[in-house]
Formats: structure tokens, C-alpha cells, sequence
């Protein structure tokens, strides 16, 4: 089943920021974690996973840090988890093999887990950051 750590809240609050910052200014990863009271290193190496997922650029120099990369209509909160998170996957069967698995007839249980994961992970695959925005009411 999909668990979020305190991580995935913080890069959420960290990419929201970027997002509503004025187009072309970046945000450094001090700054960022200054805002929401979380340790700047932590910060720092959130937005690194971000960075090297495609979600975010940075910007070396006096005047480098963050910015989003994608309009956020176009940015997945799915993107964002696994970026984060890594991937997720449903918990594994007991059985050794999906024939074994078969031939005992109904498995453990974890087929419905399966099953949620797979809708969680449709709904967070087509709800996007903007979609997000305006849920919270702070638009783009």
C-alpha cells in the first residue's frame, strides 16, 4: 500500500513554493526550508530528487536555486511521490510463483491491495499540481 513519508509532505510544500514563485526566480533550498522550519540539508536533498526527476531546475551561483520546470497543469502528483518516494509497488504475493499463486485458489488478500494501488496510483497519475492548487484554493 502506498505510505508517504514526511519527506513527500515537505517536497509537496516545496514545489507548491516554486510554483507560485514569479516566473524566472529561482529559490534557494535555504530559503525553502526556512519558510516551513525544515532542515535546510533535508530540504536540499529533496530538491536534488526533484532536480534529477525533470521536476524542477536548479541554478548554480549568488543568485541560483530552484525553480519548477513544467507549467503545473503538467507536473502529476504521482511524478512528485515517486520522485521522492521511489517507486511504488504493491506488497508481494507470498506465493513463489504466479502459478503457485493461481493454483491455491484465492491468494492471501493482497489482489485487493493490489487493486487499490493500482486506482490510487490512476487518480494521483491524472491529478496534477494545479488540479492540487485549486483544490487548496491558491490557484497557479
Amino acid at each position: 500500500m502506498i505510505r508517504l513519508s514526511k519527506r513527500t509532505d515537505y517536497g509537496f510544500l516545496a514545489i507548491q513554493l516554486l510554483m507560485t514563485a514569479p516566473r524566472g526566480e529561482y529559490k534557494s533550498a535555504r530559503e525553502i526550508a526556512a519558510t516551513y522550519d525544515i532542515p535546510p540539508a533535508l530540504m536540499a536533498k529533496l530538491l536534488q530528487r526533484l532536480a534529477r526527476k525533470g521536476l524542477v531546475a536548479s541554478h548554480h551561483g549568488i543568485k541560483g536555486g530552484y525553480q519548477i520546470v513544467r507549467p503545473a497543469s503538467e507536473i502529476t502528483l504521482w511524478e512528485i511521490i515517486e520522485a521522492l518516494e521511489g517507486p511504488m509497488t504493491a506488497p508481494d504475493c507470498r506465493h513463489a510463483s504466479p502459478e503457485e499463486c493461481r493454483g491455491a485458489g484465492l491468494c492471501d488478500g493482497r489482489r485487493p491491495v493490489r487493486a487499490v494501488q493500482r486506482k490510487i496510483a490512476e487518480l494521483l497519475g491524472r491529478t496534477t499540481l494545479r488540479d492540487l492548487a485549486l483544490l487548496q484554493g491558491t490557484g497557479e
